[in-house]
């Protein structure tokens, strides 16, 4: 496992994570374009949340989150992209990316009263995306779309509220055996 410092994306990483998504997605393969698209996320936050993973000084990897439905005291968010860079692929970035990020996202939804309803990813189902998406997110297949973007995809959804609720409850367990 590389260890990489995980950050907020600032306004002048967006040519950097640009070449990543460039590198990444088939659909974003034109620079201009890979630009065009994040500069117009990063300008949607606090709906759209960057994380940037840094090697050194270099980027190499990406995640961005999205909110759907509003502003809600249950939020349901998106992993709408994470994008590693080729040659840094398979070495825990990716993991990196998803855990703290969605640590940092957790914070400002506590912050502003709200609380993490559910996770939901999209991807193709010969994605080998998702072993990290059910190890990191505990996400499950829910359905199948037939021809989204690049073929079939998958809508996988993590229900955080479950996973609170069976965390607390073992922690009671545990302090009834003490």
């Amino acid at each position: 496992m590389i260890k990489v410092a995980i950050s907020k994306m600032k306004r002048e990483q967006i040519p950097a994570v640009a070449r990543v998504a460039s590198a990444s997605f088939s659909g974003l393969k034109d620079l201009k374009i890979a630009k065009k698209w994040i500069d117009c996320n990063f300008n949607a936050f606090p709906r759209m949340f960057y994380f940037v993973a840094k090697l050194k000084e270099e980027i190499v990897g990406y995640v961005l989150w999205m909110e759907k439905g509003g502003f809600r005291e249950r939020a349901v968010i998106e992993l709408e992209q994470i994008a590693v860079l080729p040659e840094y692929r398979g070495k825990g970035i990716g993991t990196q990316l998803t855990e703290k990020s969605l640590c940092e996202i957790k914070k400002y939804l506590k912050k502003r009263g709200s609380v993490l309803k559910i996770i939901e990813v999209t991807t193709g189902t010969e994605n080998k995306a998702q072993r990290l998406y059910k190890k990191t997110l505990n996400a499950k297949v829910e359905c199948t779309v037939k021809d989204l973007f690049r073929g079939d995809e998958v809508i996988m959804i993590s229900r955080q509220e479950k996973l609170r609720q069976e965390k607390l409850r073992q922690e009671k367990l545990r302090q009834e055996k003490k």
